[in-house]
């Protein structure tokens, strides 16, 4: 059994570990706000670039011919991983290397070859530690630097799906998929795998309708395509940003679990404390009756 010091010493670890946790919870719900406005705030772009990506495909038909929409035969396949850089965020980081990981294995049982990518460093050490090569690395998106990351994630794989020279350095993918955590609400996140390349724009029926544009539609869509998948991108680091309201979820129960802990061991230490007490009154009463 634990002596009274031990258990003293133990309460005061518990405490200051509590005032860790209840410190990153803290942290973690500014970033949460942050995270949530940006996203927010990026949705309807998102969204409006989707919708006439699609009108501009429906109004040509079969005459867009863009090599970003090219559906082709796929022998090598592109999936990008988006996690953190750090943990203790529950099953954030988990969940989304889980998915990646089983996305990984049924492309190779198809015949395909893989090449991974990882937007943050936890995606990038759990797949090493799976045998599974990392192609590419980058660090883990904020609001401040989603969109920064997001140009260079998406011109990466857009440079990699039209790439035609497999002579020289470099790797051609047929198909790009992004894995990454959507923001549900702070207690829920749905681990989704996204299509990216070639970019899934269905051609909407209504098209353009009675809009002219200049110069040609032609050109319009070569301009759009590579912006919606960089907005695309960006989404998906968005809502992973979001989505690390895992941490304060997990941080809160962390510091309730201390919080229980300390009230446990309190408890011990003045059972403990009581029972020393009544033992020394006994020797006491024991010895004056001796004597």
């Amino acid at each position: 059994m634990a002596t009274l010091k031990e258990i003293r010493a133990r309460i005061g670890s518990v405490k200051n570990t509590r005032k860790i946790t209840s410190a990153m919870s803290r942290i973690a719900s500014a970033r949460l706000a942050r995270a949530q406005n940006a996203m927010m705030a990026a949705r309807p772009f998102a969204e409006r670039m989707s919708t006439m990506v699609s009108q501009i495909v429906g109004e040509l038909g079969d005459e867009q011919g863009h090599e970003l929409l090219l559906q082709r035969g796929v022998e090598r396949v592109g999936i990008i991983v988006v996690t953190a850089d750090r943990g203790l965020c529950g099953g954030f980081n988990a969940n989304a290397t889980r998915v990646a990981q089983d996305l990984i294995e049924q492309e190779k049982a198809a015949g395909h070859e893989v090449v991974i990518s990882c937007v943050g460093r936890k995606g990038a050490v759990s797949l090493g530690h799976a045998g599974h090569e990392i192609f590419d690395k980058y660090p883990a998106p904020d609001p401040k630097t989603s969109l920064e990351i997001a140009e260079r994630v998406a011109a990466d794989a857009v440079e990699a799906f039209s790439f035609h020279d497999e002579g020289a350095e470099g790797l051609r993918v047929d198909r790009v998929v992004i894995v990454y955590n959507h923001f549900i609400n702070v207690l829920t996140q749905d681990v989704r795998a996204v299509q990216l390349l070639p970019v899934p724009a269905e051609g909407a029926e209504e098209g353009l309708g009675e809009r002219k544009v200049e110069p040609s539609m032609e050109q319009l869509l070569s301009y759009l395509l590579p912006i919606s998948v960089e907005s695309s991108v960006q989404t998906a680091m968005l809502n992973s940003a979001a989505s690390s309201a895992a941490k304060r979820v997990a941080m809160d129960a962390a510091t309730d679990n201390a919080s229980e802990l300390v009230d446990e061991l309190t408890l011990e230490y003045n059972r403990g404390r009581q029972a020393a007490i009544t033992t020394e009154l006994i020797e006491i009463v024991s010895g004056a009756q001796a004597v």
